[in-house]
């Protein structure tokens, strides 16, 4: 699917507002510092003019900046909060559609093993942690970097550079303890965990079959081990936890009782400025044990995205061609056709009208899948999609089904769809005669479906997209001859669709339309007719 905004744009977009959270993130929080070191200051500095004869005290001027820092610090956590949010949620959604254009673009056998149910719930839990990196580690980081230096010249303009130079060494100390304990039991709690959803979720589903092999039992044996590893894994993340919160706060203590022994503050209300502002540098530097354990899970995460995502197939089984796009139709060539012990090597090259059916023919190996691929990759790099639809919608021999309703599938193309909506398309399809709604559960990949059942799903899925090109490989599978015909029949009717079908022969159905378009792949001759 492709999207009006070019990925460079949506990189920068998503660049500018991490940047800008983090701005808002540093302001806040210096702004919270502030707020907290004037306020003390203001309040001693009234309680000694309070106690002291004779004495005059102006509280215009620290009335007014207590005020602004509350103001800021209220806006920055606003502001912070908004923009923060949106650039994680713009890289989560980045990440996630990285995932799945590389596994479209992947090898099959590696796309199989993506849509395993463990694999695949922990890549999307994965692209979900490298998209929260940015408020989960490198929020914290900026922030008590800014705020240590901040602190760190007020401390040292205020009093003298000792107290400046102790709470400074002690926030290092802090950062250190953080960064050389990174949260693995954390890391490995999570992993369990997702083992275990995943092995639930399948175990539910597959119940029936599971329960007629006699395999329950040790099902439950194994889910049990599982659950014991569980509570295992958690409390060695607690204990890892608790000695890393004693380490830093103990440091954090004797920083902020080096740090106040250690001033020579010249009245009672800078002693209590110095001390707060310590306490509130030294409280946001506690925050980077947890900023290290996101971290590490973040590390880990993208180590193994990058290890598991498929990557693009480099063989030759996805030839390199021209294509093209335009308002009258589509069109490809210098495909290069491998010969065969029954044809010779030739380059394809074809042209479609808008609205026309191509049918692709040949035997089983004859390379219509092979083209159909090229095919879609090629219009998918070479157009974008118009008055909000997409280019090209693609449907596999083996499509995909993801475990749920009818209906959460078939959103996935199009989120606005009402059960009624697609209960209306359901039975356009001849779904209904099955008893199939919205509701319907689909399986683990959709198994508890027919073959024939399967194919009309990823069909009505596709065309919920309303896309320019579709492109359908052996859209009968599994179907009986009536129900071919009138599947063949939606297809053939789409007006403002180009059709590419690949079939082993063009049926009677298609052999009337005078919009179709034949290509035979067995064909002998150096030019398809």
């Amino acid at each position: 699917m492709s999207s009006s905004r070019s990925p460079n744009a949506r990189g920068r977009r998503a660049s500018s507002l991490a940047a800008g959270g983090l701005a808002l993130a540093v302001v806040a929080e210096l702004s919270s510092a502030g707020l907290l070191g004037l306020s003390g200051w203001f309040i001693s500095a009234c309680a000694v003019a309070g106690a002291a004869t004779f004495s005059s005290f102006s509280y215009i001027a620290p009335s007014g900046g207590v005020r602004a820092f509350a103001m800021a610090r209220v806006a920055g956590n606003y502001s912070k909060r908004l923009v923060l949010h949106a650039a994680a949620l713009r890289r989560i959604a980045t990440a996630r559609a990285g995932l799945f254009d590389r596994a479209a673009a992947g090898d099959r056998a590696q796309v199989d093993g993506l849509w395993s149910g463990e694999l695949l719930d922990r890549s999307m839990a994965d692209a979900d942690s490298d998209g929260m990196a940015l408020i989960e580690c490198t929020t914290p980081v900026a922030v008590t970097a800014a705020l240590t230096v901040g602190a760190v010249l007020a401390v040292a303009v205020s009093t003298s550079v000792v107290p400046a130079a102790v709470l400074l060494a002690g926030v290092v100390v802090m950062a250190v303890i953080a960064h050389r304990t990174p949260g693995t039991a954390r890391e490995a709690e999570q992993h369990t965990r997702k083992a275990l959803r995943a092995e639930l979720v399948t175990a539910v589903d597959a119940w029936t079959e599971l329960a007629s092999l006699g395999a329950a039992e040790r099902l439950a044996a194994r889910t049990t081990t599982r659950f014991t590893r569980l509570d295992t894994a958690r409390e060695a993340a607690g204990r890892h936890r608790h000695r890393t919160t004693l380490a830093i706060g103990l440091i954090g203590t004797a920083t902020l009782t080096a740090t106040v022994a250690a001033g020579s503050a010249p009245d009672a209300p800078t002693f209590v400025f110095v001390a707060l502002l310590a306490l509130g540098v030294l409280s946001q530097a506690e925050q980077l044990a947890t900023a290290a354990e996101a971290r590490a899970i973040v590390k880990a995460a993208h180590r193994r995205l990058t290890a598991n995502l498929p990557r693009p197939a480099s063989d030759p089984t996805s030839p390199a061609m021209r294509s093209w796009s335009t308002e009258q139709g589509i069109g490809f060539a210098d495909f290069p056709l491998p010969p065969m012990a029954l044809r010779p090597g030739r380059v394809l090259g074809v042209t479609v009208a808008r609205g026309a059916v191509l049918v692709v023919t040949g035997r089983s190996g004859s390379g219509k899948s092979t083209l159909l691929r090229a095919l879609a990759s090629s219009l998918r790099q070479a157009t974008d999609g118009r008055e909000g639809r997409p280019a090209v919608v693609a449907v596999a021999a083996d499509d995909h089904l993801f475990t749920g309703t009818l209906g959460s599938n078939w959103r996935l193309a199009d989120a606005a769809l009402t059960d009624d909506e697609i209960d209306e398309r359901l039975a356009e399809l001849r779904l209904s005669d099955s008893g199939l709604t919205a509701r319907t559960p689909v399986g683990p990949g959709g198994r508890q479906l027919s073959g024939g059942e399967l194919r009309r799903v990823y069909l009505g899925r596709a065309l919920a997209r309303h896309p320019h090109v579709l492109i359908v490989d052996e859209p009968t599978t599994g179907l009986d001859d009536r129900t071919a015909r009138h599947v063949l029949g939606i297809l053939a009717n789409l007006p403002d669709t180009t059709v590419v079908l690949a079939l082993h022969d063009v049926p009677a159905c298609l052999e009337s339309a005078g919009h179709m378009t034949r290509l035979p792949l067995d064909h002998t001759s150096q030019e398809a007719p």
